[in-house]
């Protein structure tokens, strides 16, 4: 299984002018963030959660944590800094890549608000988002069917 810095690693390879994945500071919620580091996090998200609804298993063992902004992976959010300087060649598998490959193609013209609009439907995060100040884990295998549902139609249009 991988880990989520190792997806969140190819995903920035994808963007090596760091068009996508860049440091322009935004204001959401009142908070100031990398527009970059909430993109790299709603991708990830979006990846798992698709991939979970597709294999009925996890992409990444990472949990995701409610904040404010939508569901983060919290090691992702501290080293977003550093990770966009690197060029780390990530080995992942055929079938991940091409997996991957195809999430990323259909974010990629997405801007971070309609990522972060998707995001906070989600109902895992729906429900802890009153207790974002605490950042509770997201249980997101509560909603394999709901994920099963919502992305029936991005699956079918990616042919994954």
């Amino acid at each position: 299984m991988l880990n989520a810095k190792d997806v969140a690693m190819y995903f920035l390879s994808k963007d090596p002018e760091r068009k996508l994945f860049n440091k322009n500071v935004v204001v959401y919620n009142d908070r100031k963030s990398y527009e970059g580091n909430i993109r790299i996090n709603k991708y990830l998200f979006l990846a798992q959660v698709v991939y979970l609804a597709l294999y009925n298993k996890r992409l990444f063992k990472d949990d995701f944590k409610a904040y404010d902004n939508g569901p983060v992976i919290e090691d992702i959010v501290k080293s977003y800094g550093l990770m966009i300087n690197q060029n780390n060649i990530i080995n992942i598998n055929a079938s991940d890549r091409q997996f991957l490959d195809k999430i990323y193609m259909s974010l990629e013209n997405a801007s971070f608000d309609e990522l972060i609009e998707i995001t906070h439907e989600d109902p895992t995060w729906q429900k802890l988002s009153d207790d974002t100040y605490n950042a509770p884990i997201m249980n997101i295998e509560d909603n394999i069917d709901e994920y099963k549902k919502r992305y029936k139609g991005l699956i079918e249009a990616l042919k994954l």
